[in-house]
């Protein structure tokens, strides 16, 4: 089956009633049913390829060969004493891994001792049975001082030990202060380092995972379910899948628990459904979802030949075929695959797409495409990433598994419900075939890759989520969603723009019967501007959490200004009302008091000038939580 779903209504309703191309036609819209769906099955296995990459990838660094080691209490992974980053340096060491108020214990190798330790801050320490067992002093984001303890040993040898990394970023925090019904913590991650900082400035943990090398490290989330507490981090394994503009990795997510240990590895599972059935596979950084202890949602980015392009669209030689980035959205619960999407079962998909979509000129082979100043070859960019799912949310049914998925796609600039068991599309908000309608006051005029025209509501947008999710898992009444809209796309480009992008945030009501969004609670990051000074804006990436009167906006990646680095010439690229833009003057996170107009945390980080890293110095998303 190869039928146009979306071409067939937009058609059929501009026959109707006259609207020109371009124009929204929420009402006529079709969105697929379960006999509609027409099934894109490509096998693929990447279990031998996975294995050995797993194997060669580096999670925790070796210790520093010094006669000193340092244990945490309670056993959080990597915590580790590491050598300078400065050549020849064999005094100074760093801890690698921290958790604040637990107790460390440094001890002696065989065949020495410790005489004597000191710190800067607290002054002489005990040594007891030939350690000692310290608590470092607290760590602010707000003022951050760098605690050395002085060990020295009956060999003659004195070792340095920081409790601040030595390419640790610099942090700076703005704001006005949280009362204590708004307190919380908040987790991100910046150049590789894994953060963790409460609402009054305190590092409450932190993990330099740089030893992983070139490959990516990101979005380092909380994990909270039924009063437990789980942490999980994207790691890549094949970085030459990865899309030149970082766009989407493949890779594994490491799983930790509520004592920052790692306890797991998880990538996409093997599946047997005749209608999806392949390998093991590789997950995508953005989006690790646990349910439950053993229930999850996993996300991939697999590269298919399709041949099921609706007849509106041309594929390679004048076919239906094309070589597309798919997504592939997984439930597992016990270890077992209960539900599987894939959007290459949608030909409408194809049709509806905003971005990526030169299908007839897809290819295996690498196509240029500038990064910065350079340009290069990238095989990513001759596949079609033409969905780019970038979030997942969910609801449970009665027997507890996923009822409705809440699914953005960026390169469709719209969000998305899918039923999951039969995977029925519920409706679309956004893009070129909503089926809402109602937030018209909200679009603007935007154009596709081909420059056909549409009503755009959100543009680029990057994460979204359900606000009124219940304990059960079930919604309180109509769907609610959040929205990062980055609005991608506008400003800056080296020289300042008439209309700078306009990335916001906003809440949007569904309901389901009239086929209307409602939209709420908007935040425009130009705003935002006006009230810290900073640049509020995120070309890619980015999160949001309403929490009552108050929103927690993580600014993600502006593609421009987080990739020009820290010695970038002053005013080597603008925009109105910020003549020098450089890595600083975004911010990480900000948390913003809606009813009173204040903001009431914001943290901005620069990177060290001791870290030598090519990527883009930003935090892929920011999480806020209760504790």
């Amino acid at each position: 089956m190869s039928v146009s779903l979306y071409g067939a209504a937009l058609a059929e309703e501009a026959a109707s009633d006259g609207e020109s191309a371009g124009e929204p036609a929420p009402a006529a819209v079709i969105t697929c049913s379960p006999e509609e769906i027409d099934y894109a099955n490509v096998p693929f296995d990447y279990s031998d390829q996975i294995a050995a990459e797993e194997e060669g990838t580096v999670l925790v660094p070796e210790a520093a060969a010094i006669a000193l080691t340092v244990t945490d209490e309670i056993g959080i992974t990597g915590v580790k004493l590491v050598g300078s980053l400065e050549e020849g340096n064999e005094s100074e060491y760093y801890l690698n891994a921290y958790a604040a108020e637990d107790p460390l214990t440094f001890t002696a190798q065989e065949g020495t001792e410790i005489v004597s330790a000191d710190s800067s801050i607290s002054g002489s320490l005990e040594v007891a049975d030939g350690s000692v067992v310290y608590s470092p002093a607290e760590l602010n984001a707000k003022e951050l001082v760098d605690e050395v303890i002085a060990f020295h040993m009956a060999d003659g040898s004195k070792y340095s030990v920081h409790t601040v990394p030595e390419a640790f970023p610099a942090l700076e925090v703005t704001g006005e202060g949280t009362a204590e019904e708004q307190a919380g913590v908040y987790t991100f991650v910046l150049d590789k380092f894994l953060l963790r900082a409460d609402t009054q400035g305190r590092i409450l943990y932190y993990r330099d995972v740089n030893c992983v090398g070139e490959v990516q490290a990101e979005n380092f989330a909380p994990q909270t379910f039924a009063g437990s507490q789980y942490y999980s981090l994207f790691v890549e394994l094949r970085p030459e899948y990865r899309n030149a503009n970082g766009g989407f990795s493949s890779g594994m997510y490491l799983v930790m628990n509520d004592r920052f240990q790692d306890i797991d590895l998880i990538t996409l599972y093997p599946n047997e459904d005749p209608d999806h059935t392949h390998g093991e596979g590789y997950l995508d950084q953005h989006e690790f979802v646990i349910i439950d202890e053993t229930h999850y949602l996993l996300l991939s980015y697999t590269l298919q030949q399709v041949e099921n392009l609706p007849e509106s669209l041309e594929g390679l030689d004048g076919t239906q075929s094309a070589y597309v980035w798919a997504g592939i959205m997984q439930e597992v619960k016990d270890d077992e695959v209960i539900a599987e999407i894939n959007t290459a079962d949608y030909p409408l998909l194809y049709e509806s797409a905003v971005e990526k979509i030169d299908y007839a000129n897809s290819t295996l082979d690498g196509v240029m495409v500038t990064v910065g100043q350079n340009e290069i070859s990238s095989f990513a960019d001759g596949i079609m990433d033409y969905v780019h799912v970038n979030s997942l949310d969910y609801t449970l049914n009665e027997e507890g598994t996923v009822d409705k998925l809440l699914v953005s796609m960026r390169d469709q600039s719209a969000v998305f419900q899918f039923d999951m068991k039969s995977g029925a599309i519920d409706w679309i908000l956004g893009g070129k075939a909503s089926t809402l309608a109602g937030y018209e006051e909200f679009t603007t005029d935007r154009t596709d890759d081909m420059g056909a025209g549409f009503k755009a509501l959100t543009f680029g947008q990057h994460f979204a989520r359900y606000c009124n999710r219940t304990e059960a898992g079930t919604l309180d009444g109509n769907p609610v969603i959040s929205v990062f809209d980055n609005q991608t796309g506008m400003a800056p480009f080296l020289m300042a723009m008439p209309i700078p992008t306009l990335t916001r945030v906003f809440k949007a009501e569904i309901d389901e019967v009239a086929k209307t969004a409602t939209i709420l609670d908007v935040v425009d990051g130009a705003y935002l501007n006006e009230k810290t000074g900073k640049y509020h804006i995120a070309s890619h990436c980015g999160s949001v959490q309403y929490n009552n009167s108050t929103v927690m906006i993580g600014w993600g990646l502006h593609g421009v200004v987080d990739n020009i680095g820290p010695f970038a010439p002053k005013g080597t690229i603008s925009d109105l009302g910020f003549e020098d833009l450089r890595i600083g003057s975004r911010p990480v996170f900000t948390d913003y008091d809606m009813e009173n107009d204040t903001v009431l945390f914001e943290l901005s980080g620069n990177r060290n000038p001791k870290e030598e890293n090519a990527e883009a110095f930003f935090s892929y998303r920011t999480y806020k939580t209760a504790e």
